[in-house]
């Protein structure tokens, strides 16, 4: 007995004391989640692209006190399937100087550091790729991809995607190569266009069919196996026909993949058995300039065609991504019509003070027919937008420059909003709310010079890509600005960075960055430290494909005004003095790029 209640009297005592540490624990429990804010983010899922945002946190390999982690995150890192061929892009972070591989069955590569995507916390993104085999007629399942990180004695290892080769299931479609015949639509009494379609038997073959269903379906390469965004890329429009030859789950999405050589989203479009198409004929029917310079072409069948700005010397930057720019260097830009082997017709566009004329190149060529619409100017672009009439014809409209600041045309984006708040500063606010702050003082100050501005949001309203995508478009903007500020898991970075996508916007990042660093400067001219950190190292004007920079429409980039994560900038940056200049700063890039381009 004396024993049991020892052990009765022992027990009661542990229990009494743990009651008051599981309450604090509780409290703090209460008192430190955010049960009802929204999930904080460098930048929001819905404004990168679907697979090149930064690493996610839940790869992150577990904290010890014994060494530092080696490997912090890896990429692809959710179960994907792919055709046989293709360039599967592999990365990690880890700690410099590690020796980084990654292993798949019997083949292992050895990862290569990037320098450029140090952040200051002592991690660098290593990257490196595979070729998966050749596809077979049953699937090949490769197993998982484990990356590796070696330093001083101390290894670690993550696991990535479990990756599987597609078993072949498409049989190839032969097109017709070589100039063709022109062989104008049946017109209908109305004037509309008799586009054909593939539910029609034309006595040339079966094929799975892919229709675009969406308004715009976004493109990125089809012979890799990651869903990168590329510039060399152009959306296609909805009801664009193609043939699949294959499907693929990239981070998470399904694609089908067609023969002109791309990668359309599953949920962007629909598929069936169909049969094979005449090649196709494009006609000029007329051209025309009133506000805009017009193309309209009439085609036998809704083809997939590709847009690209031309010569454009590239190079690589920001996160080793190899559509950097110098500057737009652009004689033309070229629009390539797959599956068409004859054209015909000329544009004049003697009204635009942006293009002046088009002539068909290389008709027939790898069963292709590319319009060439030269540039007044070396360089000089603003967009364009493409769309099907009602009476089926496509339609492909220019933007003129603006003939004075008073008659541009501003879109601004504060980035984030609603339930989707950015980042969260070091002094506990919303990045959302300090984004509209800054955009509401750029609005008044671009309609002080007389700018017509459509802001996106005026509260704290969740917009996504597609919807933000979409008022861009509808604004019939000359410019459009997505605002924001930053955010890293180191505390020392700061700085100013503007990102574009297209080369025709990098002019647009240029005088907007150039002239948020001049006010950075100002603000820290008693603090050389910060005042020498305002420019990075890769001068901060940067290519990234972000969600809200991928139109076509006219020249798109996005701001990041300053570091909420660095104690001294984000005091800086609820300054109302400094928002104030941060504005009339922008301000200055977006007029003085209406001016000079």
């Amino acid at each position: 007995m004396h024993t049991y209640k020892k052990q009765w009297i022992g027990a009661l005592v542990l229990l009494l004391l743990s009651v008051p540490i599981a309450f604090a624990a509780y409290l703090q429990g209460t008192v430190l989640t955010l049960t009802d804010a929204p999930v904080a983010s460098e930048v929001s899922v819905s404004e990168t692209e679907s697979a090149s945002k930064p690493l996610p946190e839940d790869t992150a390999a577990e904290p010890t006190t014994e060494a530092p982690v080696l490997l912090r995150a890896v990429s692809p890192n959710k179960n994907l399937s792919a055709d046989g061929g293709m360039v599967l892009e592999v990365s990690a972070e880890a700690v410099q100087g590690a020796k980084v591989t990654v292993a798949l069955g019997k083949t292992t590569v050895s990862l290569v550091p990037s320098e450029e995507t140090a952040d200051g916390t002592g991690y660098v993104t290593y990257k490196g790729s595979l070729t998966l085999p050749a596809g077979k007629p049953k699937k090949q399942k490769l197993g998982t991809l484990r990356f590796t990180a070696e330093r001083n004695g101390q290894t670690e290892t993550l696991s990535g995607a479990s990756v599987t080769v597609n078993a072949l299931q498409y049989a190839d479609i032969p097109i017709d190569v070589g100039q063709g015949v022109v062989k104008p639509p049946e017109i209908s009494g109305e004037g509309r266009v008799d586009v054909l379609s593939p539910e029609t038997d034309f006595g040339r073959g079966t094929a799975r069919i892919l229709q675009v269903t969406a308004d715009y379906a976004e493109t990125c390469p089809g012979n890799t196996a990651d869903d990168q965004s590329s510039p060399l890329c152009t959306p296609f429009l909805g009801g664009t026909y193609d043939y699949i030859t294959g499907e693929g789950t990239f981070d998470g999405k399904a694609y089908y993949i067609t023969k002109s050589g791309y990668k359309v989203e599953q949920a962007d479009s629909k598929s069936f058995d169909g049969y094979v198409l005449p090649t196709n004929t494009a006609s000029v029917y007329k051209s025309y300039t009133s506000g805009e310079s017009h193309v309209i072409l009439t085609m036998n069948w809704k083809v997939p065609f590709v847009s690209e700005l031309k010569p454009q010397a590239y190079h690589k930057g920001y996160t080793d991504r190899v559509f950097n720019v110098t500057n737009c260097t652009a004689q033309y830009i070229d629009f390539t019509f797959y599956y068409t082997n004859a054209a015909e017709g000329s544009a004049d566009f003697s009204g635009s003070n942006v293009v002046k004329s088009a002539e068909w190149r290389n008709v027939g060529v790898n069963g292709t027919s590319t319009l060439r619409v030269y540039l007044r100017q070396n360089g000089k672009f603003c967009g364009y937008r493409a769309y099907y009439s009602s009476d089926n014809r496509l339609v492909i409209s220019f933007r003129n420059k603006p003939t004075s600041v008073r008659n541009a045309v501003v879109a601004i984006d504060p980035g984030h909003g609603g339930r989707d708040c950015g980042a969260i500063a070091v002094n506990g606010a919303y990045e959302s709310a300090l984004n509209l702050r800054v955009s509401a003082l750029l609005k008044q100050k671009l309609e002080a010079h007389g700018v017509r501005v459509v802001i996106f949001r005026a509260g704290d309203v969740y917009l996504s890509k597609d919807e933000r995508q979409g008022k861009a478009r509808a604004a019939g903007a000359d410019v459009y600005i997505s605002l924001h500020h930053n955010s890293s898991p180191s505390a020392s970075l700061s700085g100013t960075e503007v990102y574009y996508y297209r080369a025709y916007a990098q002019p647009l990042a240029k005088s907007i960055h150039a002239n948020l660093a001049g006010a950075w400067q100002d603000i820290y001219k008693n603090d050389a430290e910060m005042r020498a950190k305002v420019i990075p190292k890769d001068g901060g004007v940067r290519y990234y494909p972000f969600g809200v920079t991928r139109v076509e429409e006219c020249p798109s980039v996005l701001i990041e005004c300053g570091y909420l994560s660095n104690t001294a900038e984000c005091d800086a940056c609820f300054d109302p003095v400094n928002q104030d200049k941060l504005a009339s700063a922008i301000c200055r890039g977006i007029v003085g790029y209406l001016k000079n381009n």
